[in-house]
């Protein structure tokens, strides 16, 4: 191609230069949008306009005689026009996005016409060539879309309660769209470009405001975990009871800021003592506050203090119907110093492990349904001799359920071997190793250990 008058270059450097300026804003803008909803906030309307923008923005990179004259070339048509088919879809689904699949399901219907038209528009066009009867049709779907959107901003509530700027920069953006796709211009210029403009300003400013005040919900949300956190730390024994001929160590680790297992101790006197083991289903603030209730349920059993089963029984009733699918599972040990026994029961829970001091590790399987869900449920007591040299490890599923270096759970056949293999260390050494040998790789579970030795 020979070079361009000069004339010519600059006529062409006064009329498409703003154009070229807006299509960089555009492009710029749309990827901004789309890195932000993939990197951070999902925003599937972010994720949205991004690509509106984007595609926006090239279709006025490419329909600019400066790029013809940059890259040398006769004419960008095709390029040209397959964007200009396929940008009605995202501009569709942003809107249904926006404004829901209502409005008699006019959205949803224009949504389905442009994804059906966009093939066929390209098809023809590669087959036949540029076609003024296929654009008449793409700008009649555009116009009448554009209606479709203009209607819910303009009548319904979901216009009325949208923030002021973005229905502004809407509404002037479907004006400009309206009016350039009825053939409206001003001094040969057409108007869309400068009513995306202010449409992605409109965008900015409400994302500005957003993300400000999705900073303030997420600044109160930890503040109000924290404060989660501190009450349901107090609710857990700030200090192990002391007793004559006993040794009892317990260690905890919440997977979350606030957790779902529990364990706390009813002290008879320096010969008698109850614990409770208990873990409540799901994870963070919900199990945190069921745990809280068995806190209190717990606290009030003092008369079935000698009795885990009339104790689990009890906590069953205060549960039913008042925990909306979730449940909890618990052990429950009386221990008896001065007359060596254990007496024992269960609620769905991971069996109790007894290191005798010979070195046998037994487990204490005795077993009921799980708290909440059953109002009947029932459950049993055993009774097992605890001697000195004896321990006691009561535990959560997180022990045993925890994905060691091998890729495989802990298990109750290692936990039964890591009892044997530790018979020497103090209760708070044993507790404190069990927790790092569950806790090689990212927790999994919130973690909870009581030992209890006989001496």
């Amino acid at each position: 191609m020979p070079p361009l008058p000069y004339d010519q270059v600059r006529s062409a450097l006064a009329f498409w230069q703003p154009y070229l300026v807006a299509a960089s804003i555009c492009i710029a803008a749309g990827l901004t949008a789309i890195g932000l909803s993939l990197l951070r906030s999902r925003d599937r309307l972010l994720l949205l306009i991004g690509i509106f923008a984007t595609l926006y923005g090239l279709r006025l990179f490419w329909d600019n005689d400066l790029v013809r004259i940059a890259f040398n070339v006769p004419s960008l048509r095709v390029p040209i026009d397959v964007i200009t088919y396929l940008i009605p879809i995202p501009f569709a689904l942003f809107f249904r996005e926006l404004l829901g699949r209502g409005w008699k399901s006019s959205i949803q219907i224009w949504l389905w016409v442009q994804i059906a038209f966009a093939p066929i528009a390209m098809v023809a066009e590669f087959v036949a060539g540029y076609s003024n009867e296929t654009a008449l049709a793409n700008n009649i779907l555009i116009i009448g879309g554009t209606a479709l959107a203009l209607a819910p901003l303009l009548f319904t509530r979901a216009g009325a309660t949208m923030p002021l700027a973005l229905r502004y920069s809407i509404f002037a953006f479907l004006l400009a769209a309206f009016a350039n796709n009825l053939g409206f211009r001003i001094g040969a210029h057409n108007v869309e470009p400068l009513g995306f403009l202010v449409l992605i300003g409109g965008l900015a400013y409400t994302a500005a405001q957003r993300a400000i005040l999705r900073e303030r919900k997420l600044a109160e949300i930890e503040g109000e975990l924290a404060t989660a956190r501190r009450i349901q730390t107090s609710i857990l024994p700030r200090t192990l009871p002391e007793l004559r001929g006993l040794r009892l160590a317990a260690s905890y680790r919440p997977m979350n800021a606030v957790a779902g297992d529990f364990y706390d101790f009813l002290r008879l006197d320096e010969h008698r003592v109850t614990v409770l083991v208990a873990d409540v289903s799901g994870h963070g603030v919900p199990a945190a506050l069921i745990a809280s209730m068995l806190k209190v349920a717990f606290a009030l059993q003092a008369a079935n203090a000698t009795d885990p089963a009339a104790i689990l029984t009890a906590l069953n009733k205060i549960l039913n119907g008042v925990l909306d699918g979730q449940f909890v599972t618990a052990v429950c040990a009386h221990i008896q110093i001065e007359a060596r026994t254990i007496t024992y029961a269960g609620a769905g829970h991971p069996p109790a492990i007894l290191r005798r001091a010979s070195g046998e590790v037994v487990e204490l399987a005795e077993n009921g349904l799980i708290l909440g869900p059953f109002r009947k449920a029932s459950y049993t007591n055993m009774l097992a001799p605890f001697d000195p040299g004896d321990r006691l490890l009561l535990y959560t599923d997180g022990i045993i359920e925890a994905t060691l270096s091998d890729g495989e759970p802990f298990g109750a056949v290692r936990l039964r071997e890591f009892a044997a293999a530790h018979r020497n260390s103090e209760p708070a050494a044993f507790a404190r190793a069990l927790m790092n040998a569950v806790s090689i790789h990212e927790q999994e579970d919130d973690l909870t250990v009581v030992v209890a030795d006989a001496l």
